[in-house]
C-alpha cells in the first residue's frame, strides 16, 4: 500500500472514530444515570444504556473529562447500583456454589471496607520500612569491600521479595460468629474488606520503597567509589 493511500485510510478511520464518539456521547445524554457498586470496592459513575440476565451495558466516564466510553460489566462483578430515585438496586446474588457465601447485607460491608481502604488508606510505614531494607541491603550488596564482597550481585534483584517477607502485615484475628451479635458481625465483615486491600498496599508499599532504597543505595555507592 502506497504513502498518499495509507494516509488517507487513516484520516477516513479517524473521522469515523471521532464521529462515532460524537454520536455516542449525544445519544447517551438521554440515558439514566446511575452509579454503579462494584464488588471490587469499586464506586463508577454509570449511563445505563441496557440491563442483560448477565450485564450491564452503559457508557462510563473517562477520567475526569466529559467523554463517556462504551462499557460493559458482568452481573459477577456487580454489587447494586444506585439512581437518585432508587437507593439500592442489587445485583450480587448469593451463591455458595460459585464461592459466594455471604448475605447480601454481609457483602456490602465487606465491599464497604475494601472501598474505605481503596479510598483513605495509605501503606506509609511499610513503604519508609522497605525504603530502609532496601537501602541497608543494597549497600551492603553494591559496597564492593562489603559484606557480600561481590558487587551489585542478583541479591538487588531479590530485595522487593525479601523486602515484603520482612515487613509483613498481620493476620486479621479470625473471630467466631456464633459468639457475636449481628451488629459485631457486619463490622467484622467490614474489618475483612479493608484488610484485604490493606494487605495489598502494604505489599506494594514495601516492595516500591524497598525498590526504591536499592536504587538509591547504588547511586550513592557510586558517587562515593567515584
Amino acid at each position: 500500500m502506497n504513502k498518499p493511500l495509507s494516509k488517507l485510510l487513516f484520516l477516513f478511520i479517524a473521522f469515523f472514530f471521532t464521529t462515532f464518539q460524537f454520536n455516542a456521547q449525544d445519544k447517551n445524554s438521554d440515558l439514566q444515570n446511575i452509579t454503579l457498586h462494584l464488588l471490587s470496592g469499586d464506586t463508577l459513575t454509570y449511563k445505563l444504556l441496557e440491563i442483560n440476565e448477565d450485564h450491564l451495558a452503559g457508557y462510563q466516564k473517562k477520567n475526569k473529562r466529559d467523554v463517556w466510553k462504551l462499557k460493559i460489566y458482568p452481573n459477577t462483578d456487580i454489587l447494586y447500583y444506585s439512581t437518585s430515585t432508587l437507593n439500592k438496586n442489587w445485583v450480587y446474588v448469593p451463591d455458595s456454589s460459585t464461592g459466594n457465601v455471604l448475605t447480601k447485607e454481609l457483602m456490602e460491608q465487606y465491599v464497604m471496607g475494601k472501598r474505605e481502604a481503596k479510598e483513605n488508606y495509605r501503606p506509609i510505614k511499610h513503604f519508609a520500612l522497605g525504603l530502609v531494607s532496601g537501602v541497608a541491603l543494597g549497600a551492603l550488596d553494591s559496597y564492593a569491600k562489603g559484606f557480600f564482597n561481590n558487587p551489585n550481585s542478583g541479591l538487588v534483584i531479590a530485595v522487593p521479595v525479601l523486602s515484603t517477607l520482612i515487613v509483613r502485615t498481620k493476620n486479621l484475628k479470625d473471630e467466631d460468629s456464633k459468639k457475636m451479635n449481628e451488629e459485631a458481625i457486619l463490622k467484622n465483615e467490614y474489618q475483612k474488606g479493608f484488610h484485604s486491600v490493606k494487605k495489598t498496599k502494604n505489599y506494594i508499599g514495601s516492595s516500591s520503597g524497598s525498590l526504591l532504597g536499592v536504587v538509591l543505595a547504588i547511586i550513592a555507592n557510586n558517587i562515593i567509589g567515584s
